[in-house]
């Protein structure tokens, strides 16, 4: 019960929400699935307590299940790549939910209720072959989205390091958080009931208020930190008109160019450089300049930047016109927005800490 009216309430303060992006409305169609999810069986739990008041709502909840894994890729895919849309190709996810749809009215749904009854009283249902492959489908299906959308999450990050210098406003962190808490409550609630299946340690309607008391924690995890997050993918800025095309140019060239603006114009000290920003001052396109980068320097543009960063921090810290300024005051001076970024990048291209460093130079 604490589970659905969470989910109805989630749903309210959604709606009250102003100028809802995209990937909200499909948070918005995950809820009422988890609400259905978990307000199924508490209707199936008191039939059975209150003899069978309302047969005809029992043993349908499990069909919302083969839904989370479609919704959670598509709203991880809206969140991570910028103008992503879905077509009509993408509604073949559904199939599975439809099939198993198709098959439920055939095997269930039109049974008169004495006989849904008699199958649910004594859970004779779940010996039927049909119950074990719906577990595993389930099984399956929800854990295989679940690593696709962990799958997505890890191409993303692989992007946003090419494209941008500092990451601490692009937060993957609790989406991250989200994805692998469904891989843990789907993977423990599908082993229940699939071994379940086969040992028998406990009747199903058990099995249940234990599955679905834990997707209740789930739910309010979602909700609570789901409801404030912003767009945290990746994007590329358009170059200017007057960007050259030089393709035909050889990397070293543009290495080059690129070793002669990085010494000169130091475009590192802007805390908010891209690589969109830098590619308009090189006057090539962004996807030739990262090009370079990972294939001639091998590094990707947040360890190309920070690096310049880092070594401009390691001049600057033993220069006396420097020496008003804490540790962080030369941070933020060689372009470093942050204590915690500053800090990762200094000891994995030094080692050491910054303190430590300033020490020995000493």
């Amino acid at each position: 019960m604490i589970g659905f009216f969470m989910s109805v309430f989630l749903l309210v303060l959604l709606l009250g929400k102003k100028n809802k992006p995209q990937a909200d409305k499909i948070l918005f169609s995950m809820i009422i699935v988890y609400a259905l999810t978990i307000g199924g069986p508490f209707i199936e739990i008191y039939n059975r307590n209150n003899n069978f008041p309302h047969p005809h709502l029992m043993n349908n909840a499990w069909l919302f299940l083969l839904l989370h894994g479609p919704l959670l890729w598509v709203y991880v895919k809206k969140l991570t790549v910028k103008n992503f849309k879905i077509k009509s190709i993408h509604l073949l996810q559904l199939l599975p939910f439809t099939v198993f749809l198709v098959l439920h009215f055939s095997n269930f749904l039109f049974l008169p209720a004495a006989e849904k009854i008699s199958l649910i009283k004594d859970e004779s249902f779940t010996s039927t072959v049909f119950f074990k492959i719906r577990g595993a489908s389930i099984g399956i299906f929800t854990i295989g989205y679940n690593i696709w959308a962990l799958n997505l999450l890890r191409k993303h990050r692989i992007n946003i390091k090419n494209q941008f210098s500092n990451l601490e406003r692009i937060n993957l962190s609790w989406l991250k958080t989200l994805v692998i808490a469904s891989l843990i409550v789907f993977t423990v609630n599908v082993l229940l009931f699939n071994i379940n299946n086969y040992i028998h340690f406990a009747g199903y309607y058990q099995l249940a208020q234990i599955a679905y008391g834990f997707s209740t924690l789930y739910v309010l995890y979602i909700g609570y930190f789901g409801i404030g997050q912003g767009t945290i993918f990746a994007y590329s800025q358009e170059v200017r008109n007057d960007s050259v095309n030089v393709e035909n140019s050889g990397f070293a060239e543009i290495r080059y160019r690129l070793t002669g603006l990085m010494e000169n114009k130091q475009p590192y000290l802007d805390p908010e450089i891209t690589l969109a920003k830098l590619s308009n001052l090189m006057l090539i396109k962004p996807e030739l300049l990262s090009e370079v980068l990972n294939s001639s320097i091998q590094q990707n543009f947040f360890d190309f930047i920070n690096k310049y960063r880092i070594e401009d921090f390691k001049i600057k810290c033993i220069n006396k016109d420097y020496q008003y300024l804490s540790i962080m005051g030369i941070a933020y001076e060689c372009g470093f927005n942050s204590k915690a970024a500053f800090y990762r990048a200094f000891n994995k291209f030094e080692g050491i800490s910054p303190t430590a460093y300033i020490a020995k130079v000493s």
